[in-house]
């Protein structure tokens, strides 16, 4: 389990567990012989055989070669098994790219490009010492939160011994009690989006409490999509 140090509106702060206990059982798959089958990677087509390149090269006539010579399959390489692949950005003429720069694009509820901004390189912000995730005071009914955003990823929040059941438990009522999510922050100030991992996406994020007699469960609700009615 991975660990992230949280605090309560008491401004007291402890380091806990959290993970998804839900396990997607994973299928075998057999042939029809009965062998268990495995998944490679083999070659499909290449720039040479690609839409674009086909079209370029043809024109017109490309329903006749499809027919006549089937140029989009390169024999010689079609169906070959590829290992250690590596991702490489690519320019407009099928070159590689170097120094490569990548922008982020903002749009609006309606569809339109607002701006576009550098994409910054993400932190982890959800173990820092002396900076643990905090309460921002700002509670939002459930039903009210589960119509304003669309959560992408959640996470049940767990102890890790007595001590921190007491302390989550206490959390997970007062949650359960108010029927609503509270609205966390992170980093210094307690007020950044949380980000999960390095090089990750950051969220907003909600702390949602239920509550069965001396069980409960605490789960971490991730968004970056809000939804808002399109004007017009």
């Amino acid at each position: 389990m991975r660990k992230i140090n949280i605090s309560n509106d008491l401004k007291r702060d402890a380091e806990v567990a959290f993970g998804t206990t839900f396990h997607r059982p994973t299928p075998i798959y057999k042939t029809a012989e009965g062998k268990r089958g495995m998944s490679q990677r083999s070659v499909r087509s290449t720039l040479a055989t690609a839409d674009a390149a086909l079209t370029a090269k043809y024109g017109d006539n490309l329903p006749e070669a499809l027919i006549q010579s089937d140029p989009e399959v390169d024999m010689e390489l079609f169906g070959r098994i590829v290992e250690g692949v590596k991702k490489v950005y690519l320019t407009s003429g099928g070159k590689v790219a170097y120094g490569v720069s990548l922008n982020e694009h903002v749009f609006l509820p309606d569809g339109t490009e607002k701006e576009v901004r550098p994409d910054s390189t993400t932190e982890a912000n959800i173990a820092l010492e002396g900076s643990p995730v905090r309460w921002t005071g700002k509670l939002i009914p459930r039903d009210k939160a589960m119509r304003m955003f669309v959560f992408k990823r959640s996470y049940q929040v767990r102890h890790v011994n007595g001590l921190t059941y007491d302390f989550l438990f206490g959390m997970a009522k007062k949650l359960s009690d108010a029927n609503a999510m509270m609205l966390l922050g992170g980093g210094p100030k307690g007020v950044a989006p949380l980000v999960m991992g390095n090089g990750g996406t950051p969220y907003r994020a909600f702390l949602e409490g239920r509550v069965e007699g001396d069980r409960y469960a605490l789960i971490l609700r991730l968004t970056n999509l809000e939804l808002k009615p399109i004007n017009g």
